[in-house]
């Protein structure tokens, strides 16, 4: 018994994984070839998002957390971001240069974290967030969904919705970089000017 609790927040993670892949093959028989799957596309979206919410969630309330599981709930977080937006890119849904920004977006995320944990060890989680970066990232993890849910309503409106909404998790997320790695120089200094000393 006690093993298959062990497994419960691994295995939602895993199945996140599984409704990933069948969530873009279904954004490609919606926007590439017309066929109407709102409704499952919406119904997989909350979905993922639930199954994202209360992963980690389940691991540390049955104290099961892992840094493999939080690694693995990352991975599949950056999995399902880079593969629907490969997948609304592909249909003309969203452009190419937000899926770049994503990307580098995410390395700057792990190389300020392992930055910043050289320095801050009493953190247990492999990763390291800031109010704004986390802020973005729910917004990327969002706007598959919201762009599905947008296209229920096929007006000239939900074009200009998804361009404020990019542009503004592009800003904020040059913010959130910006203070990142501000705070890994100013760390950086420190130690070199206690060093000194």
């Amino acid at each position: 018994m006690d093993r298959v609790l062990r497994s419960i927040p691994n295995g939602m993670t895993i199945a996140r994984i599984i409704m990933t892949f069948l969530f873009d093959f279904l954004i490609f028989k919606q926007f590439l070839y017309g066929q109407d799957y709102n409704t499952a596309l919406i119904s997989l979206f909350i979905m993922i998002c639930v199954s994202d919410f209360f992963d980690g969630k389940i691991a540390r309330r049955l104290g099961v957390a892992t840094v493999l599981g939080a690694k693995l709930d990352v991975l599949a977080d950056l999995l399902y971001i880079v593969s629907s937006y490969a997948a609304l890119i592909s249909t003309h849904v969203l452009p190419l240069w937000y899926l770049v920004f994503v990307c580098i977006k995410f390395l700057e995320f792990v190389a300020t974290s392992n930055f910043i944990k050289l320095y801050k060890t009493s953190s247990e989680h492999p990763f390291i967030f800031d109010r704004v970066g986390r802020t973005v990232s729910a917004i990327f993890f969002l706007i598959p969904g919201i762009v599905c849910f947008l296209s229920l309503f096929n007006g000239s409106n939900t074009i200009h919705i998804v361009s404020v909404l990019l542009y503004s998790t592009f800003l904020a997320g040059l913010y959130s970089s910006y203070e990142r790695i501000k705070s890994c120089f100013i760390m950086a200094s420190l130690k070199y000017d206690k060093a000194r000393r």
